[in-house]
């Protein structure tokens, strides 16, 4: 899987950074959570989903998502959708897959494979995936985005741990913003 995944990586033309280079050019809302995480760590290779406080985060928790990894279809699910994702998306899709319920679904060219792939290295690497594709909503039908024109200024995926070993959720950030 690890080499199908790198090189499902160099096929790829979607803007993703997987150095901590992102550090450079991330949102200050970005930057937070990724320090959030970082120090939740604790010197492991990802802390658990036990070790995410919502009380030391709740300027983050509108822009936040986590992710379940399931070992059967449809493998990603989401189990929490911060109100701002809501707002944004017009629906909130906590415990629908997140294949046809990305933000971003609207668009004419098919980004689920890319947006799939992020969550696939997050989990396959076990470590974090910065996407900095700019999406612009909402669709012509509101059928992805609903409150008017959106930018996303850049999204982190970091990996989750029940074991410290094997990802089982993933914690994600998405910056939104009018555009």
């Amino acid at each position: 899987m690890a080499q199908d995944l790198d090189e499902m990586i160099r096929g790829s033309m979607h803007p993703r950074m997987l150095t901590l280079d992102f550090l450079e050019v991330c949102t200050p809302r970005i930057r937070r959570a990724y320090d959030y995480w970082d120090g939740k760590r604790a010197g492991r290779l990802m802390p658990a989903r036990s070790d995410i406080q919502p009380g030391e985060i709740t300027d983050l928790l509108p822009y936040i998502v986590l992710t379940e990894v399931l070992e059967t279809e449809p493998f990603l699910r989401y189990r929490l959708v911060g109100t701002r994702q809501v707002q944004v998306r017009g629906l909130d899709p906590t415990g629908k897959p997140v294949r046809g319920n990305h933000i971003g679904h609207h668009l004419q060219h098919d980004i689920a494979d890319e947006v799939l792939l992020n969550y696939w290295i997050v989990i396959g690497k076990r470590s974090f995936v910065y996407d900095y594709n700019s999406t612009l909503g909402p669709a012509l039908d509101n059928g992805s985005l609903d409150i008017g024109r959106i930018r996303e200024r850049g999204t982190l995926l970091l990996p989750l741990s029940t074991d410290g070993d094997k990802v089982d959720m993933v914690f994600c950030i998405a910056d939104l913003d009018p555009a």
